[in-house]
């Protein structure tokens, strides 16, 4: 189900392809000048998807731009991690701790949909990796997006079964923000997807069991 690769949240943004200069384009993404390193990522958005093996190697200096706050293209380098996670997700795993910082700090930006889709890839295959950031995910479940919302509750339910049962206040903030998700969400989708991410939670210490 949601654990096994059911993305909630999809991009249809293929352009014509140019020719990669990979040299030149690291080389841009290094410049101080916003409008060049803008270019250079353009450029790979324009290639990411027909020759995504050429652009791997851009993954730490996108990453460093979107750690930059004065950059105002997110979006942009956004969609290239989204891609990139697809392609060879262990690429992209030293990336989390920025694509989550960003996240928790702009979770209503533009840039926060295909990041979430980065998170979401990287939790299928490592869901470790995740869990320590899964407060810093749970602003997103609030935002308007329906798809940022749907896509935080998938990445906060494949990281949960990695929670540490002991982290008890985390746990229970966690449960709390996915119950109200199963209640009052607007959209059915994330409704679903809230119950089965509850389904994933550890139970807080002491346990129950019903008999």
């Amino acid at each position: 189900m949601y654990g096994d690769g059911d993305g909630a949240g999809s991009v249809d943004q293929r352009e014509g392809s140019d020719p990669v200069d990979l040299p030149s384009i690291l080389a841009q993404l290094d410049e101080q000048t916003r409008a060049t390193q803008r270019d250079a990522v353009r450029t790979v958005r324009r290639n990411v998807r027909e020759q995504p093996e050429r652009c791997m190697p851009t993954v730490p200096k996108l990453r460093q731009l979107l750690e930059e706050p004065s950059v105002d293209f997110n979006d942009e380098i956004a969609f290239c991690l989204a891609e990139l996670a697809e392609e060879s997700v262990n690429d992209v795993v030293p990336s989390v701790d920025g694509i989550v910082s960003f996240v928790a700090e702009n979770p209503s930006s533009a840039a926060v949909p295909d990041l979430l889709r980065s998170l979401e890839t990287v939790s299928s295959e490592h869901p470790g990796a995740i869990t320590e950031h899964l407060e810093s995910i749970v602003p997103a479940l609030e935002v308007d997006d329906t798809r940022t919302r749907a896509t935080a509750v998938v990445v906060i339910g494949r990281a949960a079964s990695e929670v540490d049962t002991a982290a008890g206040e985390t746990v229970d903030e966690i449960r709390s923000s996915l119950e109200e998700r199963t209640r009052d969400d607007p959209d059915s989708s994330v409704r679903d997807r809230a119950e089965w991410a509850l389904e994933q939670l550890p139970c807080s210490p002491p346990c129950r069991v019903d008999s």
